[in-house]
């Protein structure tokens, strides 16, 4: 954040949290006796211990053509699809980690005219939170989305919103910890192969910001409320190799009650470096009848790193 710049509604959030906090433990300190310079100094060691800055970096680079079900659709002629997202971890407090996203995904279209031609762009920015547990994190985001076209003129601008969306789920379903759990696979005395049967989930919903357009809300849509959930079974590893599965289920409500589905699944081959992960995927959208990126029954066959 820049100087002079306010800050967003989750930071003032988190700031507010943390003075009610401090007051609270002033009164109880004071109720039990402790003087002030001893509940001052108890109260700054407390807030003090367990800080740690992160700076830590990880995501997803990847690219694929479609490869079955390529009609045109919305104006749109299916040919690749280009996705990057990376997380920023800042600092950790108390099991409460703040991030950063960073994401855009490239539509190009595959006429016959010519060999590629960029369609739209469309990226995210998303200040958030997440907090630690065992095996399952708990997550908030003030999401910002925007949506650029390029191969045509959009005479009324390009669609963004922003939404505040929350969410749940088990380690192994979350990026963050993705190479983690097969990095560990790989430790010396590991058997060469393993079936792991494992499963991981996430859940997470959002409530989109609407009312008058503003350059704090929304422009050219009007989505109100958003689920989606993720659910990954881990097959398991044979050598430096290792394979899982996801089904993805995203939901949409507009103003006028419609609702809005995609339905998907991703099958993942991975091949485990040292520190990351390559591999092949291919992902088939059963049904989608979202107005912004419809992609139903088309099939992708593509390459990812994830870091």
């Amino acid at each position: 954040m820049k100087e002079g710049e306010p800050a967003s509604p989750l930071n003032q959030s988190i700031f507010c949290l943390m003075a009610y906090i401090m007051r609270l433990l002033f009164v109880c300190l004071f109720l039990f006796g402790v003087n002030s310079a001893t509940a001052e100094n108890a109260v700054w060691h407390w807030l003090a211990d367990d800080f740690e800055v992160l700076m830590n970096t990880n995501g997803q680079i990847s690219f694929a053509p479609y490869v079955n079900g390529g009609g045109p659709r919305n104006g749109f002629d299916p040919g690749y699809r280009s996705d990057f997202y990376a997380y920023v971890d800042f600092f950790k407090w108390k099991g409460l980690t703040s991030t950063w996203l960073i994401a855009n995904s490239t539509l190009i279209e595959r006429p016959d005219s010519t060999i590629f031609r960029l369609n739209r762009i469309r990226y995210t920015l998303t200040p958030g939170y997440r907090y630690e547990f065992d095996s399952w994190i708990i997550s908030g985001l003030l999401l910002h989305e925007c949506i650029h076209s390029i191969g045509k003129i959009d005479s009324s601008g390009s669609i963004w919103w922003n939404s505040f969306r929350f969410g749940f789920g088990s380690k192994g379903a979350y990026p963050q910890f993705l190479v983690e759990r097969y990095r560990d696979l790989k430790r010396p005395g590991a058997p060469l192969a393993r079936i792991l049967d494992k499963w991981d989930y996430q859940v997470n919903a959002g409530v989109f910001l609407h009312g008058k357009q503003s350059v704090w809300l929304a422009q050219n849509n009007d989505y109100r409320y958003e689920e989606f959930g993720l659910l990954r079974y881990h097959l398991g590893r044979w050598g430096h190799w290792g394979s899982y599965a996801d089904v993805n289920q995203n939901l949409w409500w507009r103003a006028n009650n419609v609702m809005e589905r995609r339905w998907s699944v991703t099958a993942n081959l991975l091949l485990m470096g040292r520190d990351n992960i390559a591999g092949l995927y291919y992902t088939y959208v059963f049904f989608d009848n979202n107005i912004v990126d419809n992609e139903d029954k088309l099939g992708s066959l593509g390459f990812k790193i994830v870091f």
